[in-house]
């Protein structure tokens, strides 16, 4: 996508919608290894995933939790273990970034030049200005996409390890 043609609204729409879109599909995967994992019945994984995974309350966060709780359970080498771990983690610092474009409050100028300006306020209380440009963009689109294939192959080799166990 050519962000640098976007004026502020419609590229600050896009940052916080492509963000978004990455955080769906990475908490589609722990949603998918926890439900794998725990439902060998076919027929029952959608109750699984409608009566517990998807119930209002149990967030991304929660679901990371008991991903990380499930590390010694999938049969992964200690190798895989570290990557899995540090996977999870990586996969929680982009949560927090998309919630941080989500949530944060634009302090853009008004003789917007290309560059979005987000303030955050930490969990201490200190205050962050975080700048967008679209080059900043693309690049962390692309780390998120390296994240999203790697979140996948690691819960791929845990649900095909366990399976042929």
């Amino acid at each position: 996508m050519r962000y640098d043609d976007l004026d502020k609204e419609d590229f600050d729409a896009i940052v916080t919608g492509e963000l978004t879109h990455y955080a769906i599909w990475m908490e589609d995967e722990i949603n998918r290894l926890i439900t794998d994992y725990f439902v060998s019945e076919k027929t029952k994984s959608n109750d699984f995933r409608r009566l517990l995974l998807y119930r209002d309350g149990l967030t991304f966060q929660d679901k990371l939790e008991i991903a990380r709780g499930m590390t010694p359970l999938l049969g992964l080498n200690d190798q895989d273990q570290k990557l899995f771990r540090a996977i999870l983690n990586a996969v929680e610092d982009f949560k927090s970034w998309r919630n941080a474009m989500a949530h944060g409050l634009d302090m853009t100028p008004g003789d917007y030049k290309g560059v979005i300006r987000i303030e955050i306020v930490s969990r201490s209380g200190k205050e962050k200005t975080i700048e967008v440009t679209p080059e900043s963009h693309r690049a962390k689109m692309d780390e998120a996409e390296k994240l999203y294939l790697s979140l996948k192959n690691i819960v791929n080799s845990a649900l095909g390890e366990r399976r042929d166990a």
